[in-house]
């Protein structure tokens, strides 16, 4: 039964959502943001990040292991993702009224967002060579960081350190999703093998760290937390190991709480 939960937990995208709605929290609470901005950044992620899986399945482009539990619920998550992503959607549309520029950064990153999904026209953004990580990275570091920022006045160009923090984590993605990527896509696994994109995940989160203990003030705690996690789960090439990845953001925000 609880394996049952906690792969419903990570299939579904419950735990990344879960992270990121404590990650964003952690992150913007001395900006008096709090609830403002992760409520909606939860629902988008769980709306976003479903539909792309439901796309997929349709696709056939799920590897085998994901395939038959998303066949099982691909019609709750169809309703639930598409009703979280309007939702969604409206409260940042509310939020941002009267703020020209996170709005318009809002609609650039939407717009991105759904060429990224879905194919229009037979043109799909996850198709163009080297850029899948690249697309991933600058949406979340817009909408979970920039956007509030400058919402509250708070921005600093220092607050761009987090793309390395995203671009890290699309990289477990990219190893996980390696066997159903067209060639063509040219994603880092693709490029320079498992090994080689694990130790450069290894790298962009180590370098992430040393520049936010300078930015942010992370403490040896959280530094040990991360690699402790992340060193478990990439030891393991199984899929469900690599979708336990989006947990990182999750002690991310556990680590920033402490360290407030």
């Amino acid at each position: 039964m609880n394996g049952m939960w906690l792969k419903f937990l990570v299939q579904s995208h419950l735990l990344l959502t879960i992270s990121s709605f404590i990650f964003s929290i952690a992150f913007h609470r001395q900006n008096g943001l709090l609830i403002d901005f992760s409520f909606p950044l939860a629902l988008a992620v769980f709306g976003v990040y479903n539909l792309n899986r439901i796309n997929k399945l349709k696709k056939k482009q799920l590897p085998v292991e994901m395939r038959f539990w998303y066949e099982q619920n691909s019609v709750f998550l169809q309703f639930s993702a598409s009703s979280c992503l309007s939702i969604s959607t409206l409260l940042y549309l509310f939020l941002l009224a009267g703020e020209p520029l996170p709005l318009i950064l809002f609609g650039i990153i939407g717009f991105i967002t759904m060429l990224y999904i879905f194919t229009i026209k037979r043109f799909n953004l996850r198709q163009i060579p080297w850029t899948k990580a690249l697309w991933i990275s600058v949406v979340w570091t817009c909408i979970s960081i920039v956007i509030p920022k400058i919402t509250s006045d708070s921005f600093s160009w220092f607050d761009l350190h987090y793309f390395i923090l995203f671009f890290a984590l699309t990289i477990p993605g990219d190893m996980r999703d390696l066997v159903g990527d067209k060639p063509q896509m040219k994603t880092i696994p693709q490029l320079i093998g498992n090994q080689m994109s694990a130790f450069l995940f290894y790298s962009l989160i180590a370098l992430f760290l040393v520049l936010n203990c300078f930015i942010e003030n992370l403490n040896l705690i959280g530094i040990i937390s991360v690699f402790l996690y992340s060193l478990i789960l990439m030891q393991n090439s199984l899929v469900f190991r690599h979708e336990l990845m989006d947990g990182l953001l999750l002690i991310f925000g556990i680590c920033y709480f402490i360290t407030g």
